[in-house]
């Protein structure tokens, strides 16, 4: 039996497919403290909300793969997630003419660059909070209770 047959993943909607439903989320994958923050919290936020964010591949994005970017143009919202004050994220969307919808610079939220691949749960919660508090919420709210 393969693991998707005993659901030990969890599937999520196919980005290409579902864009336009979508909230995109572009993150730093850095090689510090507040990049690997950064993607920890796009994972997060993708699994908490499957059927409403998904994050997506910014080094598909930047490397001209024309699939990715039509996911991020068809999007129904962009979140840019930046490990630092390069704001990496933000500048590959910029540089590929994809319009952010909201942006954050973890190094910008009281949490020091590190060069280490470690992090703290406090961290990660806090700035997937900001994020639910700060943009997501506008979009949970209009969501038809079932």
């Amino acid at each position: 039996m393969s693991d998707l047959e005993s659901n030990k993943y969890q599937l999520l909607p196919a980005c290409s497919q579902y864009a336009k439903d979508l909230i995109i989320v572009a993150t730093c994958d850095g090689a510090s403290s507040t990049g690997q923050i950064g993607n920890e919290v796009a994972r997060r936020l993708t699994k908490k909300f499957p059927n409403m964010v998904r994050m997506c591949c910014l080094s598909a994005l930047a490397s001209g793969n024309q699939l990715y970017q039509n996911i991020f143009e068809n999007a129904k919202a962009v979140i840019a997630i930046n490990g630092c004050q390069l704001m990496c994220a933000s500048n590959v969307l910029k540089q590929k003419g994809i319009k952010t919808t909201y942006e954050i610079v973890v190094a910008k939220e009281g949490i020091n660059k590190i060069p280490s691949l470690d992090f703290s749960e406090e961290d990660v919660t806090k700035i997937a909070n900001k994020i639910v508090e700060d943009f997501l919420s506008k979009f949970v709210e209009q969501t038809p209770k079932s």
